[in-house]
Formats: structure tokens, C-alpha cells, sequence
């Protein structure tokens, strides 16, 4: 064979052997640098986690805090505030799994007792106003007390639309001009008229306007 075949030969082989080496490095330069960047991003979680672990033991040992100051007179408050009854009942609901069913019933209880206690404290208390002397000075009006229709501040002591015949009654034997306004502001109501036309769909209701004209004359 000719020598200078074999010597291009081996040229050649050596030459693509470079090449393969070259290859291979810059191959390994790539996933070096590939590893690099994952190891830079892996630093960077862990600092990120490490801050967060940090954040979540300060809050714990924030609500740690706040928790040892927690009563039961302060749970069933803020269970009573929720205006929402559906905010209330998911609250209770993560009290009682904790109580026995003795405890679960008197969580209820203050409960309501403290919902209760809420609605008057938010109510303001209303001004007694005074009877007109149109009615006061009326016999009908006398009659009206004696028979429990009104108590002695004047207000009544029937239902909503009982109250609304009442005052139709005696406006008309009493001859009373804007009726409405005048019982309305006696008896702090909005919308008599319409308490009114509901008595008149009630069967109720003739009744109760039966038992005023016996009582009236």
C-alpha cells in the first residue's frame, strides 16, 4: 500500500478525532453552562423559601400571640356581629367540632343571647310622642285603651295591619285629616297605607273590624 495513502489516512482520522473532541468540549461547556444557571435558580428558591419560612414563623408567633388573648365571650361576639346568617353558622361551625354537645348547645345559646343584645344596642331609642288631644280628649280613644288595643303610651298592642284598621277606624268616626301621618308619627310607622290595603285581603280582618264597631258603637 502506498505510504502516502496511509499517511493521509491517519492525518484525516486524527483531524476528525479533533473535531470529535472539540465537539464533545463545547458540548460540555453548554451543559455546564446549562448547570450553571439551574444551580443559580436552585440558590435563588432557596432563598426565597428560606424568606418565606421566615415570614410564616413571625405570623405564627404573631397569631400565637393573639391567640393567648382569645376568650370564649370574644368567639361568640364575633360570631354574633356577622349581619350574614350564613357568616354565622360557617363560623359555629368551626367552633363546635372542638366542644362536647353540651358546650355546642350553650355556644348557641350566648350566641343568640349576644345577637340579641347587638340589635338593641344598635337601635336608638324612640321618643314617646305625645297623643294628640284629638284623640286623648275622645271617648273613643278611652275605649280603645280599655280594651288593650293601646297601652298607656298610646301604642298599639295589635298586629301591623290590625293597627292600620284601628286608625282608619277612629280617623273616620274622629273625622281626622291625613290620617296616615298623624298615626304614622304617633306610632314611629312608615307606610300605614300599605299595611292598610293588606288587612283588606286578610279574612282576618273582618273579624277585627267587627270586634272595633262592637267596641265603638
Amino acid at each position: 500500500m502506498d505510504n502516502n495513502y496511509l499517511t493521509k489516512r491517519e492525518g484525516e482520522d486524527s483531524l476528525n478525532l479533533a473535531r470529535q473532541f472539540l465537539q464533545s468540549f463545547q458540548n460540555l461547556m453548554v451543559n455546564y453552562d446549562d448547570m450553571a444557571a439551574r444551580l443559580e435558580q436552585c440558590q435563588l428558591r432557596i432563598r426565597e423559601l428560606e424568606q418565606d419560612n421566615e415570614r410564616l414563623l413571625t405570623e405564627q408567633q404573631k397569631n400565637g400571640s393573639w391567640a393567648s388573648r382569645v376568650t370564649y365571650e370574644n368567639v361568640v361576639e364575633l360570631i354574633a356581629s356577622y349581619e350574614d346568617a350564613s357568616q354565622r353558622d360557617e363560623a359555629r361551625k368551626l367552633i363546635e367540632p372542638l366542644l362536647k354537645k353540651d358546650q355546642v348547645r350553650q355556644l348557641r345559646r350566648d350566641i343568640k343571647k349576644k345577637m340579641k343584645e347587638l340589635e338593641s344596642a344598635e337601635e336608638p331609642a324612640e321618643e314617646v310622642a305625645e297623643v294628640p288631644e284629638i284623640l286623648t280628649e275622645s271617648e273613643l280613644w278611652k275605649k280603645v285603651q280599655e280594651a288593650g288595643l293601646v297601652d298607656e303610651d298610646g301604642q298599639p298592642t295589635v298586629s301591623r295591619t290590625e293597627a292600620a284598621l284601628l286608625a282608619d277606624e277612629l280617623a273616620e268616626r274622629l273625622d281626622i285629616s291625613h290620617k296616615w301621618k298623624l298615626f304614622e308619627t304617633l306610632w314611629h310607622r312608615n307606610n300605614m297605607r300599605g299595611d292598610y290595603n293588606t288587612a283588606l285581603e286578610q279574612k282576618k280582618s273582618l273579624l277585627f273590624q267587627e270586634k272595633l264597631k262592637k267596641l265603638l258603637g
